[in-house]
């Protein structure tokens, strides 16, 4: 956690933009406010592009030009460079970002030169460990599910460009002037209803892109039974083998490291997923052996998880089975390694390899209890075998989302992505990875 103060305290808001080495999801932004930079290659824009980071961006609209038309211009001009935008009208005020898996900016900074490095400004930017031990990324989440969901945002076009610089035209540095000339009336602001309403629109939002997203798995799975690799047995479940096809074309197709540009192959080939995936798929089958390790998550990892996580022995399992579950669980040793060695028990120690921390972690995990007095494997029993296996999805929301259930640094990837290797007759594994390839095939699906 760091204060942001600029030239107050010595720690701007461009000294915690996230460099190469950082692994992040994509970026969320709502910020009213904003103005042509001055140094565009650098800035929050220019860090996006530069890392290939999706960002999808909410500022305000009104008759007073609040964010500069040299500013509408570079964000359209960049929407080919997945920079999306769009327009709030007259009640957006907040300053927030969130690189996902890296952390979010809150304050009082807009999208200006001045607000970034000369003002006066104050905010707090949160490591991605200090979002997930107070529940905080669910908040986020659920902040920017909202924005998504205002049916009164506008997209940025090259006619909402024309009509700023009209607007701008005629009242010059006068309040008033200008306002006759909008198209869109004023905004008096979002309904207020009670927190238990938004929340329920969330989830069955969820369950609408999570059926949708299995529809597009099942699809792929048709195809891949006709396309299986001769080193794969015809025993190992298709939903593994579904998730281990796109493991191996996410990371040998996709690109290099945290570099994997899957909204660019998403723009690429979102008109026609279909001859992606059997392009994918006459790859997958010619393979003569796992391209990246996907024997021993189809062999080894994944058996290991479902014996040890099976019904019979979910409330038995010793810290050591967990640490085996964990490290074996591609969205936990994801987590892990961006989580706080201050956290994990071990405050004095600068850095720790992933091996090193899961069994930390997995001993840390085993305390944790959430506001219903559960702990981890209660969870996991709720979500495994608590109900029905089609309202699956809807456990899996609650256990992530819901604040009496969830638990700190234990998420909905992890789950989802368990499901799949415990339950793969319910839905194939899916963690962040699974949708990133999905995306990177041209199918619309959510990153979480």
């Amino acid at each position: 956690m760091k204060f942001v103060a600029n030239v107050l305290n010595g720690c701007h808001l461009g000294d915690v933009l996230p460099g190469p080495e950082d692994d992040v999801d994509g970026v969320l932004a709502a910020i009213a406010y904003g103005s042509n930079s001055t140094n565009e290659k650098d800035d929050f824009i220019g860090n996006c592009i530069k890392h290939r980071l999706r960002l999808d961006l909410w500022m305000r609209y009104d008759h007073t030009v609040p964010v500069a038309v040299p500013l509408l211009e570079r964000l359209l001009r960049h929407e080919r460079d997945n920079i999306f935008c769009k327009f709030i009208p007259d009640r957006l005020h907040s300053k927030v970002i969130w690189w996902k898996g890296y952390g979010a900016y809150i304050g009082s900074a807009n999208l200006t030169s001045s607000a970034w490095f000369t003002n006066i400004e104050a905010g707090i930017f949160f490591s991605e460990d200090d979002l997930q031990s107070n529940g905080m990324d669910v908040e986020l989440d659920g902040f920017f599910d909202e924005l998504r969901n205002l049916n009164v945002a506008i997209p940025l076009s090259p006619a909402l460009i024309t009509e700023m610089k009209a607007i701008e035209a005629k009242r010059g540095k006068t309040w008033d002037l200008g306002k006759d000339m909008r198209k869109t009336p004023v905004w008096e602001g979002p309904v207020f209803f009670e927190k238990r309403k938004a929340f329920d629109k969330r989830r069955e939002e969820f369950k609408r892109e999570w059926h949708a997203t299995l529809t597009h798995l099942a699809q792929i799975g048709e195809r891949l039974a006709q396309h299986r690799p001769n080193w794969i047995t015809e025993d190992v479940p298709l939903g593994w083998q579904i998730d281990q096809f796109l493991h191996a074309y996410y990371y040998n197709h996709v690109g290099e490291r945290n570099e994997k540009p899957y909204e660019d192959f998403f723009r690429r080939n979102y008109r026609n997923p279909r001859a992606a995936v059997d392009a994918a798929l006459k790859w997958w089958k010619n393979t003569p052996s796992a391209p990246s390790k996907e024997d021993e998550m189809l062999y080894v990892n994944a058996p290991f998880i479902k014996r040890h996580l099976s019904r019979e022995n979910l409330q038995r399992i010793n810290e050591d089975e967990l640490a085996g579950v964990c490290i074996r669980t591609h969205a936990t040793r994801d987590h892990v390694i961006k989580m706080s060695l201050a956290t994990l028990g071990k405050p004095g120690i600068k850095t720790m390899t992933r091996d090193e921390r899961v069994p930390l972690y997995a001993s840390w995990l085993l305390q944790q209890r959430n506001e219903k007095g559960w702990g981890v494997l209660e969870l996991l029993d709720f979500v495994l075998y608590g109900g029905k296996d089609a309202d699956t999805w809807e456990r899996l929301y609650i256990a992530a989302r819901d604040k009496q259930f969830q638990l700190p640094h234990y998420g909905l990837n992890t789950m989802a992505e368990l499901v799949g290797w415990v339950r793969p007759d319910v839905a194939p594994p899916r963690n962040g990875r699974t949708s990133k390839a999905l995306r990177a095939l041209g199918y619309d699906v959510r990153v979480y």
